[in-house]
């Protein structure tokens, strides 16, 4: 996997060794904590935390909460997102600051789930299947680093890479939720966009509206595919 460069932390003006990664390591350490929490079946953390369309009314709290669980007992699905995350997370958060790459791993969570959603048949086996994993928030940081700009000293072509293959391999294996990766995806391109394809002192107000607008057409999305499936109930 090519990772990001480091020059991209000169643009922050701050050096990577004065500044750590503090909300990518915490995400990490979350994260693994839970994997380890799910070992314990009494918990069942991975049923009660997953992402399933047909609960999203009942329990919205799981469309974030999704990033959280991973699949059990093989860590390889847990290691997968968390080398990502360390990688081109550590990047992304030296770059953009350490709240708005925070918006961008929960908004990209978000946009997974809803994606998700809104792709899912009303009452066909995706409507009612446990989706796992942070790969949602993973692919918006990765949409970050695809925004066109110079601001970012990033490695483009491993970039691109990385997309390619991950969306590939979603296509070709069963249990790999593409559509996540699609809706994370979009979600961080369009913050990214906000945060550094304007000038330094409007970039805070339009990653903010950015993130507003997101947020807005993600709930429309999920209303507008709710009200169909209760459309569907009713015939």
């Amino acid at each position: 996997m090519d990772t990001p460069q480091e020059g991209s932390a000169r643009e922050t003006g701050r050096a990577l060794s004065v500044t750590p990664p503090l909300v990518t390591s915490v995400i990490m350490i979350l994260t693994g904590v839970v994997f380890l929490a799910q070992l314990l079946p009494s918990l069942d953390l991975t049923h009660r935390l997953s992402f399933v369309p047909a609960l999203v009314l009942e329990q919205p709290w799981r469309v974030l909460t999704v990033a959280l669980v991973h699949e059990q007992p093989s860590p390889f699905h847990l290691l997968a997102n968390m080398i990502g995350l360390f990688f081109f997370g550590s990047f992304v958060e030296r770059a953009l600051g350490r709240w708005r790459f925070l918006v961008v791993y929960l908004l990209g969570t978000i946009g997974g789930s809803v994606m998700v959603l809104v792709l899912a048949k009303p009452f066909s086996v995706d409507w009612v299947t446990n989706n796992i994993g942070a790969s949602g928030a993973v692919f918006a940081i990765i949409g970050v680093l695809l925004v066109p700009t110079r601001k970012l000293d990033r490695n483009i072509t491993g970039v691109v890479l990385f997309v390619a293959l991950n969306f590939g391999y979603g296509f070709l294996v069963a249990g790999v939720s593409w559509q996540a990766h699609l809706g994370g995806l979009i979600a961080g391109f369009v913050l990214g966009c906000g945060a550094l394809l304007v000038p330094k002192k409007q970039s805070t107000l339009m990653f903010a509206l950015a993130a507003l607008g997101l947020l807005l057409l993600m709930l429309a999305a999920s209303a507008w595919q709710i009200n169909d499936a209760w459309q569907i109930a009713a015939m």
